[in-house]
């Protein structure tokens, strides 16, 4: 083993505060929405947005939820030997990796059906010459949704070659 116990030790609490604080943003964002939904919530009268706003409050909510259920940092256990720091790590890895691959599924999936009838809605009760700065919108929010999905990706792809590297290490768990 190349790395010793410390090294891993250091590695995970390292990564694990890196968890901590992403999560952070990401609950501190989520309470932004739930805000600013339910600001427009109550200030639209028109009964389509307000049920699009709803949804995404509840998408957000369950959002924070899923993010602490399945993405929380979990703390370095205090006494680990060898074989056991490299299965801790490892297994962190590995789930933040799956937490990330399936992004379709609780972050993106959940708030597709607000945002799309947010934009059938505005598409509809636009003015025909408005019409091509609502579609401009649309492309917006699907460019928006292909680029959380390609950076999530992409991280796990980073975390598949993080796991791949410390097996090569270790020589394997």
């Amino acid at each position: 083993m190349k790395f010793s116990v410390q090294e891993l030790r250091t590695k995970a609490a390292k990564f694990q505060r890196r968890i901590s604080r992403r999560n952070l943003r990401e609950y501190l964002a989520a309470v932004i929405v739930i805000v600013w939904c339910g600001v427009s919530f109550w200030k639209m009268p028109q009964m389509v947005p307000r049920i699009a706003f709803a949804w995404l409050i509840a998408a957000a909510i369950f959002y924070i939820g899923y993010l602490r259920r399945r993405g929380s940092a979990r703390p370095v256990p205090e006494e680990m030997g060898g074989a056991a720091c490299v299965s801790f790590y490892r297994g962190e890895l590995a789930r933040q990796r799956d937490l990330l691959h399936s992004v379709w599924k609780w972050v993106l999936g959940p708030v597709l059906p607000a945002v799309a009838l947010l934009a059938a809605y505005n598409m509809a009760s636009a003015a025909p010459a408005k019409r091509g700065q609502q579609l401009g919108y649309l492309l917006a929010e699907a460019t928006l949704f292909a680029a959380i999905a390609w950076l999530n990706q992409r991280a796990a792809r980073r975390l598949d070659r993080r796991i791949a590297e410390l097996d090569r290490e270790v020589g394997g768990v």
